[in-house]
């Protein structure tokens, strides 16, 4: 797989956004707070988001995909404001739903929902 932080650290996003919901504020936080304890198996490095489950060890696919991808959803969330991001995130499901994403293709919703360039995030987030 090459993108397996398309699903994954979406998947843990959501969680998070379930959290919130179900528990308020301080669900949410202990939430966060697990996914960044994952992101700390590492370090806190900055490895990228985006990288094949090959290249991966791992304790780096844990804390990299399941922690510090879900954690960039959130900093994306800040980037475009929440108006924002709730327009990228149904417009990303209801055009990519049984199908097959790319890092690119999510970029390129995200960016087309906010009219703003997200090259700097991801680089800093994703590619390696």
């Amino acid at each position: 797989m090459d993108d397996p932080w398309l699903d994954e650290s979406m998947a843990q996003f959501a969680t998070m956004q379930y959290f919130t919901d179900r528990y308020g504020e301080q669900g949410m936080l202990a939430f966060r707070r697990e996914l960044k304890g994952r992101w700390a198996y590492v370090s806190d490095q900055a490895i990228p988001v985006g990288l094949p489950v090959r290249d991966y060890s791992g304790v780096e696919y844990s804390g990299i995909v399941y922690g510090r991808g879900a954690l960039f959803f959130v900093e994306l969330e800040k980037e475009i404001g929440s108006e924002n991001f709730d327009e990228f995130m149904k417009n990303y499901v209801q055009n990519n739903a049984w199908d097959i994403s790319t890092t690119e293709i999510l970029q390129s919703q995200a960016e087309i929902s906010c009219s703003c360039d997200l090259d700097d995030l991801f680089e800093e987030w994703i590619y390696p």
